[in-house]
């Protein structure tokens, strides 16, 4: 049976990237990627789906792949798959030709073994992805291949023939003789028993020596030369054998081994976090708005960073139902909002690539982009300043939005008054909430929580008014301003308990 492509099913090839790499910076995606697999799979991560049976094909192998006894077969293939790799590169910098040959064939041998023994281990499961089963079939069809049969079998009779060869080397002052083995006693064995009486009871033996230059020297060359002379016929196929099969790894094997570390190398991060108690899960994706909720969510990049110091992460939760379609975030500066607006464009964005996500529960939708308007520095080359700047970005996303679009805004406008920020912030959300489309807003401005019904208000939170402690936990209710006026205080030594010291 035909396969597709373990990323993409049956689909068409994916077409150029969609997501941009100032998106990806801002929702602290890059990390999550580099943590990943980093550019190695870039064709996956700069693609979110525009499917909602694709992102069910990628969720249904990551939860196969998320049982031991299952993802130990395809790790084991990865890592065979990775030697096979590291030999054909070690023979390409050979400029030896039988040399090179030799190191192809080995390369062949740690292949055929690497599939077929994937191919025995799925025989005895029963994955419940569409894609893991197509794959097991095809592996199936192809180690029984009279072409694979031959293949291997072609190969094991010429290293069977190489192993066979045996010849001695007579050493005289300077002089090598080069002569077929004709039964000579081996001094290397002699010696190596005469001094064993001197090896301490229970040393170990020594790893043999590692030649340092994979390529052959004068004297080897030489030695080689003379061999193949008194060999001609066991060279002459290793020959034919190499030029024949060149290029024996299978285009749908080399793909596949390079799609499924997509899926390992995500998972690898998810069981790091996990065992720190970061929960993952996979979302209930729609292809349109019908509410969006993330239970416990995180941000996974801060997440990784705090699980390496062993720590781990405060978690929240936010949903829209109904007509909401706008979060508004205010409250003190450092108190998790820029975080927490991170998280939810991470959300939608995993999602929409076929991951778990962050999270106990999640229903989110089906973007069709993420889209982010941060804060930037001042670009001292634009003579308008930084509120055009910042203008003519956010017309960008609006020209392009529509009502399956995410737009993550982070401190946008704080470059003018407050004012002007109030009035623009309120032009803006109103064009998003009549787009239809979905936005998290993190704000100093209270004002733009109440801007718009569609607009819900989230506020960081504080554990005490006078001397505010921040909780990050970002909870659903009105803003009071009470945060910044307690954290201004605090910051200029005009707290209650302060201010009553001085006047003691």
């Amino acid at each position: 049976m035909d396969f597709g492509s373990i990323l993409w099913g049956h689909a068409e090839a994916p077409g150029p990237e969609t997501a941009q790499d100032t998106t990806l910076t801002d929702l602290n995606l890059d990390q999550v990627f580099a943590a990943t697999g980093g550019a190695e799979h870039r064709a996956a991560q700069y693609r979110p789906l525009r499917d909602i049976a694709l992102v069910g094909f990628r969720q249904q192998v990551f939860g196969d792949l998320e049982d031991d006894a299952v993802r130990s077969i395809f790790d084991a293939f990865v890592d065979g798959m990775r030697a096979v790799r590291a030999h054909l590169e070690r023979a390409g910098r050979l400029t030896h030709p039988q040399q090179r040959n030799r190191w192809q064939i080995d390369a062949e041998a740690v292949y055929c073994r690497t599939v077929r023994g994937m191919s025995i281990a799925l025989q005895g499961l029963a994955p419940q992805s569409a894609g893991l089963r197509e794959w097991a079939a095809w592996l199936s069809g192809y180690v029984d291949l009279d072409s694979f049969r031959a293949f291997a079998a072609d190969g094991a009779g010429v290293r069977a023939e190489l192993d066979a060869v045996r010849y001695s080397v007579q050493v005289t002052g300077r002089q090598l003789v080069i002569d077929r083995y004709g039964g000579q006693p081996d001094f290397s064995e002699t010696i190596a028993a005469a001094f064993a009486r001197f090896r301490p009871e229970g040393d170990p033996p020594r790893p043999p020596a590692v030649d340092p230059w994979p390529d052959m020297n004068e004297v080897e060359e030489q030695v080689i030369a003379a061999v193949i002379e008194q060999h001609p016929a066991v060279f002459e196929r290793l020959g034919r054998h190499a030029e024949r099969y060149r290029d024996f790894i299978d285009p749908v094997i080399a793909r596949f081994d390079a799609e499924v570390r997509f899926y390992l190398d995500y998972l690898r991060l998810v069981r790091g976090l996990r065992a720190r108690g970061m929960p993952f899960c996979y979302p209930e994706v729609t292809a349109d708005f019908d509410g969006i909720e993330v239970l416990d969510g995180f941000d996974a990049a801060l997440g990784f960073a705090l699980a390496k110091r062993q720590e781990t992460v405060v978690r929240n939760s936010f949903r829209l139902a109904g007509a909401e379609r706008v979060l508004a975030v205010t409250g003190p500066n450092q108190g998790g909002k820029s975080t927490f607006a991170r998280m939810v464009g991470q959300s939608l964005y995993l999602a929409a690539l076929g991951c778990p996500i962050p999270g106990t529960r999640a229903r989110t939708m089906l973007p069709d982009s993420v889209f982010t308007h941060f804060v930037r520095a001042d670009d001292i080359d634009d003579p308008h300043g930084a509120l055009a700047q910042e203008l003519t970005r956010m017309r960008e996303i609006l020209d392009r939005l529509t009502a399956r679009s995410v737009v993550v805004l982070n401190e946008s406008f704080s470059t003018t008054t407050a004012s002007d920020a109030v009035t623009i912030g309120a032009e803006v959300v109103g064009r998003i909430v009549d787009r239809g489309a979905v936005a998290v807003y993190v704000t100093f401005l209270d004002e733009l929580a109440a801007v718009r019904p569609e607009v819900v208000s989230m506020v960081a939170g504080v554990e005490s008014g006078d001397d505010p402690v921040r909780t990050y936990r970002i909870e659903r209710r009105l803003p009071d301003g009470l945060a910044y006026a307690a954290a201004l205080a605090q910051r200029h030594g005009l707290t209650y308990r302060e201010i009553r010291a001085r006047i003691r």
